[in-house]
């Protein structure tokens, strides 16, 4: 699945050549480039240990094994977005809605928190 490795110098420069700059780099003078994670913790090329507080997954990290293999259960049914009609989104949002007060109950899903984290509004 994953390509040999690049040096972080050719992963950059085919970063800058084929993804749109609107696409921001965290620390763009000298990005970090993280080759893995797992729990908690993302690893860069030269094996240095972050503490991932950014990535969406602090509540469950990365790699869990719930995780892993629930969505590789749903992959082999479907991997779509939400603008098609499919049950596991209305099944989601009905479980997630009673845990929730009724003015909390119309749901826009995502996948990130961000949203457009470049937007100037």
């Amino acid at each position: 699945m994953a390509a040999d490795r690049r040096s972080k110098a050719d992963t950059l420069a085919l970063r800058q050549r084929l993804i749109s700059s609107s696409c921001r780099l965290f620390f763009p003078e000298d990005p970090v480039k993280i080759v893995r994670a797992q729990g908690q913790y993302m690893y860069d090329e030269q094996g240095a240990e972050y503490i991932d507080c950014i990535n969406n997954v602090a509540h469950v990290g990365h790699c869990h094994p719930v995780v892993v293999r629930a969505a590789h259960e749903q992959n082999q049914v479907l991997n779509t977005n939400s603008r098609y009609l499919h049950d596991n989104i209305v099944d989601y949002a009905q479980r997630l809605s009673e845990t929730l007060p009724e003015p909390l109950c119309v749901f826009y899903f995502l996948n990130s928190g961000w949203g457009n984290s470049n937007s100037k509004t």
